[in-house]
């Protein structure tokens, strides 16, 4: 699954996530700027997770074969 992880980008899955979850709790408690950070949160967590995901993908689903890039 995992076999070459980009540290940076795990962290800043991890990072984002933690803060949307505490934006989310800021905002059920009356902080309504909240929104706005915990979307920008979640939306840059999602982001990093589907490059980990593609990066992740072997060579043969991206229709590139054992061969490298299409030239």
């Amino acid at each position: 699954m995992l076999r070459g992880v980009r540290w940076s980008s795990l962290a800043v899955v991890l990072g984002a996530g933690a803060l949307a979850l505490v934006c989310l709790v800021l905002a059920l408690r009356g902080r309504p700027w909240a929104w706005l950070v915990g979307a920008a949160c979640a939306a840059t967590a999602l982001r990093e997770v589907r490059a980990l995901r593609r990066l992740d993908r072997p060579a043969a689903r991206r229709g590139r074969g054992a061969g490298g890039p299409r030239a």
